[in-house]
């Protein structure tokens, strides 16, 4: 991600609800497991970087072809994406958010796991019809401090 400290300035009230907003949908699409649809909600050429797992996918067709190879473990399951603690920045040519993410997956019993939990950090444009999109997503797994 390179975003210069100097280019940031603060979000205003409108862009901050219009962002939690993408996420709303964006989650809706995850957890939904309409894969195509949650994959358009990046750039064409968007990124989503598993840091703590070495895996990066560039552009929307990686992006669902990963996305179909681990539809297996959520058939049975509803998955809820939770994004919560954002810290948004605006920065020159869109935003920074910063937030953390927990999975949940409830059986058909009610049983509920958890995934381990993550810190996420994306960058979101602007198109040029006015939707966000993100154009990279870096997602790493909380691990305590060695």
């Amino acid at each position: 991600m390179a975003t210069q400290t100097a280019e940031r300035q603060k979000v205003t009230a409108e862009e901050h609800v219009e962002i939690l907003g993408f996420y709303a949908r964006q989650c809706r699409l995850m957890d939904a497991l309409k894969i195509e649809e949650f994959a358009d909600t990046f750039t064409e050429d968007g990124v989503i970087d598993h840091a703590h797992r070495g895996e990066r996918l560039a552009g929307r067709d990686a992006m669902v072809a990963a996305m179909r190879a681990a539809l297996p473990r959520y058939r049975s399951v509803v998955p809820r994406h939770w994004f919560d603690h954002y810290l948004v920045e605006k920065t020159a040519d869109g935003w920074r958010v910063d937030y953390i993410c927990l999975v949940t997956r409830t059986d058909a019993a009610g049983k509920v796991d958890f995934e381990p939990t993550f810190t996420v950090v994306d960058e979101l444009v602007r198109t040029e019809s006015g939707e966000i999109r993100t154009r990279e997503r870096v997602i790493d797994q909380d691990r305590p401090a060695a």
